[in-house]
């Protein structure tokens, strides 16, 4: 700025002394006007020193304006470039972990497997962290954050020379690897990792364990893009979700994967239209055979499947984050039927375990039953003990509320899988059902009719009613009644009906 400076008043210097003394002795004669030719006139060297300094004045503002603009442009030109390589980076690595971002892992594959030939090809892993949700749900975000890390530094070290790893999802990561010589070699690799991150993660009071499971894809065989590979290791681990192993990609995954995909659409277009119906089994008082509720069941006839299992499409419904949704629906639907049944009628719903870890479900609840107008007594809603074991705190939160309300708490499938007198201790529950597996056993093992005379002396001593599921015979009902079973559900009594049948049932006299 100071050189500019300078040099402006220089030039200005020299072309006021040109005019001066040089060139205005030659124009203004022409003109018809005469000056002395004396170059030791003071007045002409005033004029010269006095158009100077003005000059440079009136140039001094401006100039410095200009130098302040170019200041701020220069400093914006540096920011923008700055923030364009903080963008690039946050882009292509993962800001939590720094592992490569699932855009930078697409750009190192297609780099790579545009040069792949003459190679022995590449390998991709697609690793899912189990009970990772579990963990944040319990301990928060900021642990899930430091698990996270663990998890990648983990990574680092199993990785094996040039390969890359990445986070591309919440808990999901993968690892990019040149193509070990051996199936056998590959399947080492990814029980590594396996081991690795499912051993024990001790941070900040924190002593957990996790579990990993892979999905595999080898190039050239299951493709030879990007995407293509990605789409086959995606298939692998949709097959190898919650087996804690790995699995390669087969031709078959990929046609189950997208079937799956498929039905998850059709499953939310069917759950937004009220598609997905709910079908009523009876819950009969075994003293006297009457008929006090339903257990309400979802059925989805598919216009172009049919008939799909409950099984297969509630688990899609868990795994696609649909599962509120649809509760909520046939929650709704059985309001509105069972408020044409009489007032002493209560209808039972089943929760998901995954609703029992989000603490605005009693609210849901509470709102459908008031939009309905059905009383929250006539509610009964059934858990299974597995929904307990995952975040016990925020699910005897979650089933206080519903007391609170009015609304009665069963325990689904007691006798299997978690049972464990601390829950009947922690929880509100005021049933508790037999699981079919021990009616239907209890004519040829003695051990299942003293597991349920227990389960029934248990419950009378807790002041907790229960209910006999399976049962298929009046015998079955006879024996169960006799031993001070309190209510029955099953095939003797009826299938699952449409609403429009259950009127009718309710006015046959149901057997005892």
């Amino acid at each position: 700025m100071l050189l500019s400076f300078a040099a402006m008043l220089a030039i200005m210097g020299i072309t006021s002394m040109t005019w001066e003394f040089a060139l205005q002795e030659r124009v203004l004669p022409r003109l018809g006007i005469f000056v002395s030719d004396c170059f030791d006139d003071p007045s002409r060297w005033r004029f010269i020193i006095t158009a100077v300094v003005f000059a440079a004045l009136s140039q001094l503002g401006p100039a410095l304006l200009l130098f302040r603009l170019m200041r701020r442009l220069d400093r914006a030109r540096i920011a923008v470039i700055k923030a364009r390589e903080e963008a690039d980076a946050l882009a292509r690595h993962d800001p939590l972990t720094g592992l490569a971002s699932r855009r930078m892992l697409h750009e190192h594959m297609r780099r790579r497997l545009a040069g792949a030939a003459g190679t022995g090809g590449y390998a991709l892993l697609l690793i899912d962290i189990e009970r990772f949700k579990a963990i944040t749900d319990l301990h928060g975000h900021q642990m899930g954050d430091r698990l996270l890390i663990e998890i990648a530094n983990r990574m680092r070290r199993l990785l094996p020379p040039d390969a890359i790893a990445s986070r591309v999802g919440e808990e999901e990561f993968a690892a990019f690897l040149p193509r070990p010589r051996t199936v056998e070699a590959l399947g080492k690799i990814a029980q590594q990792f396996i081991s690795e991150l499912s051993a024990r993660y001790q941070l900040a009071g924190l002593d957990a364990r996790l579990g990993a499971t892979i999905g595999i894809a080898v190039t050239p065989e299951n493709g030879t893009d990007g995407g293509e590979v990605m789409r086959s290791a995606e298939a692998a681990l949709y097959r190898a979700k919650g087996t804690g192993t790995y699995r390669f990609f087969e031709p078959a995954m990929d046609r189950e994967l997208k079937q799956s995909q498929r039905l998850q659409r059709d499953l939310h277009n069917a759950i937004a239209a009220d598609a997905v119906i709910p079908h009523y089994q009876p819950l009969v008082r075994l003293k006297d055979g009457v008929v006090v509720g339903f257990e309400v069941l979802a059925r989805w006839n598919h216009p172009m499947l049919g008939s799909i299992s409950p099984e297969v499409f509630i688990s899609i419904a868990e795994d696609a984050g649909l599962i509120g949704q649809l509760t909520q629906s046939i929650l709704k639907q059985a309001c509105v039927d069972a408020s044409k049944w009489p007032d002493q009628i209560k209808i039972a719903v089943n929760l998901s375990p995954i609703q029992l870890k989000d603490t605005t479900l009693p609210d849901q609840i509470l709102h459908t039953l008031k939009i309905s107008r059905f009383p929250p007594q006539r509610l009964e809603l059934e858990i299974t003990e597995t929904a307990l074991v995952n975040d016990n705190r925020t699910a005897n939160a979650i089933l206080s509320r519903f007391r609170a309300m009015g609304i009665d708490i069963a325990l689904d499938d007691f006798g299997t899988g978690y049972s464990s007198l601390q829950n009947l201790r922690m929880f509100p529950v005021t049933k508790l059902k037999i699981d079919k597996s021990f009616v239907r056993s209890m004519n040829l093992d003695a051990n299942s009719k003293k597991l349920i005379s227990g389960i029934l002396a248990l419950s009378r001593s807790l002041g907790i009613t229960t209910t006999a599921e399976g049962i298929e015979e009046a015998a079955e009902a006879d024996y169960l009644r006799s031993i001070g079973c309190d209510f029955g559900q099953g095939y003797c009594y009826a299938k699952p009906m449409k609403a429009d049948d259950v009127p009718r049932f309710l006015t046959v006299q149901v057997p005892t």
